[in-house]
């Protein structure tokens, strides 16, 4: 695999705690082809730049450090990070979750290298307190969700791709636009509703990734409910127009069903003013319907 490289993105804000066994994780890869970690601090308040800085000054062949001019938030410090990411492959590692397999990225990529029709390819993890101990949690109704394959209607009905287990071909992000607003806290879904429409996903039934549950107020979670829905709804119709540009094979009816179910509510929560979009929408209603 001489042609084979990964570039790894961090994002880092205020992760003092936790930063650190992110970067062991990524550095402890065993590969046959070269990795280098790219970690986008966002003016963090605590030591995280410090702590950041120091791996990357101990270990500058695999460790970039780029700290932003501002706090950027998620969505814009994602897309900061993505157009620094130019190697063939794209794997993600947020900066509270580490990667426990050191044989993750070997694996993925060797899959993906062999299977040119798969864009990108997740895994099972394991869930962590803040502290780092093991969790039960009510996770095993959203393991149940797993899927590979030709998946876009699947992850229309929810997001199940881990951010942290990922790594995606470079290629298929060109023409992916991240709205940079602070508003929502998702565009790791969109992300992977953009490749799913593209290319089929690969399922790693392994446990390769730390997951670090944070516990959250209820008043905290229903506002980040909230916000993700509001940017759904108003990107759904563009989501699924663009499904349709991309995918020209014939789908199956329970497939065509979910397609049109997700039209038809686009046409009625679309934002007002996307009459174009709207007009767009109606063939796919015809097209779609589950016969």
């Amino acid at each position: 695999m001489n042609d084979v490289a990964v570039h790894v993105y961090m994002l880092a804000y205020n992760l003092e705690s936790y930063v650190a066994q992110a970067i062991e994780g990524v550095l402890a890869q065993r590969t046959d082809f070269p990795v280098k970690l790219l970690i986008g601090e966002d003016c963090s308040t605590d030591s995280t730049p410090d702590i950041c800085r120091s791996y990357a000054e101990k270990y500058p062949e695999r460790v970039v450090f780029l700290p932003a001019e501002r706090n950027m938030g998620i969505a814009a410090n994602t897309a900061r990070m993505l157009a620094h990411c130019t190697a063939k492959y794209v794997a993600v590692c947020d900066g509270d979750d580490v990667w426990v397999d050191p044989f993750k990225l070997q694996k993925q990529v060797t899959f993906l290298e062999e299977h040119p029709e798969y864009g990108v390819s997740y895994s099972d993890v394991q869930i962590v307190s803040e502290q780092g101990t093991l969790m039960k949690v009510a996770y095993e109704s959203f393991r149940e969700c797993y899927a590979e394959g030709e998946v876009f209607t699947q992850l229309l009905k929810g997001n199940f791709i881990n951010n942290s287990t990922a790594v995606v071909r470079r290629e298929l992000l060109r023409d992916f636009h991240i709205d940079p607003s602070r508003d929502y806290f998702i565009c790791d879904y969109f992300l992977w509703l953009h490749v799913a429409a593209r290319a089929k996903v690969h399922f790693l039934p392994e446990q390769t990734t730390l997951y670090r549950w944070h516990a959250t107020n209820i008043s905290q979670l229903q506002d980040w409910i909230k916000r993700n829905q509001k940017k759904y709804r108003a990107v759904l119709g563009d989501i699924l127009l663009d499904f349709d540009h991309q995918h020209h094979q014939p789908l199956e009816r329970q497939k065509k069903a979910v397609v049109f179910r997700k039209t038809l509510s686009a046409l009625y929560r679309a934002p007002m003013g996307q009459l174009r979009q709207r007009l767009h929408l109606l063939p796919l209603l015809v097209r779609y319907f589950p016969l």
